[in-house]
């Protein structure tokens, strides 16, 4: 793992949240700036994580660049989400403040990929909406990787929407989508039945030995290890 890029992400990341986020006493505002704080704290690993083909000693100016604004669009779309559940001005406000930062991160990817790879990118972020809402309707795990799939620009933009992405993208998807679904284990979303025996057929889908063989070889073998981690940790809490 790039550690000085993590860290220079994690800079990134905080700046941003210092001018988008005014705080003040109130228990609204401490709460909304840990959310944001820790998107600054936590998000830079795993976006190294998606990021792992392309890191290392020669890491290009145009790798750095699309990794800080794909990180700036997760912070943003923390801070969307946020402006959509929560009540109370703050996170409308928020939401207005972190404008200028999505279109300069948007206008950047634009003039850094082709038009077909940005025309990708698009409807990343329109499977994204759809499987929020079919989330909200009725929560079900086949979307939890989904609903987070602006993640997935990474990958896209940085291998030019490859073959090798697409053949690994499903497992990617699965590897969001067990970070998501530990958020949901903790919130108590797994107590339902029909929850829980839903996500254990995902997870045994999750640890399909081909799949996980097909995304090492393609220069994703932290993100394999990290899916067999987080499966595992899952099972046990969920079967244990």
């Amino acid at each position: 793992m790039d550690e000085a890029l993590i860290a220079d992400l994690r800079q990134l990341l905080r700046a941003d949240v210092e001018r988008i986020h005014q705080p003040d006493e109130s228990e609204i505002s401490q709460t909304a700036a840990r959310r944001l704080e820790a998107v600054a704290e936590h998000s830079p690993a795993f976006i190294c994580l998606l990021a792992e083909p392309w890191l290392g000693a020669d890491i290009t100016d145009r790798t750095g660049g699309l990794l800080r604004d794909c990180a700036r669009i997760h912070l943003y779309a923390r801070i969307l989400d946020d402006a959509v559940d929560e009540q109370g001005p703050l996170y409308r406000h928020n939401l207005l403040r972190a404008q200028p930062l999505f279109w300069e991160a948007v206008q950047n990817i634009g003039a850094a990929v082709p038009a077909t790879v940005a025309g990708e990118a698009a409807h990343l972020i329109a499977e994204t909406v759809s499987a929020v809402q079919i989330d909200d309707r009725e929560r079900n795990p086949l979307y939890w990787g989904a609903k987070n799939h602006h993640l997935l620009l990474i990958p896209l933009l940085l291998s030019g929407n490859s073959p090798a992405y697409q053949d690994c993208r499903r497992e990617l998807s699965a590897l969001i989508a067990l970070v998501q679904a530990g958020d949901e284990w903790r919130q108590g979303e797994m107590n339902q039945n029909r929850l829980r025996s839903e996500f254990i057929e995902f997870l045994v889908d999750c640890l399909n030995t081909e799949k996980l063989a097909v995304l090492s070889r393609n220069g994703w073998p932290a993100a394999t290890e990290r899916i067999v981690w987080n499966a595992r940790q899952l099972f046990d809490v969920l079967c244990g």
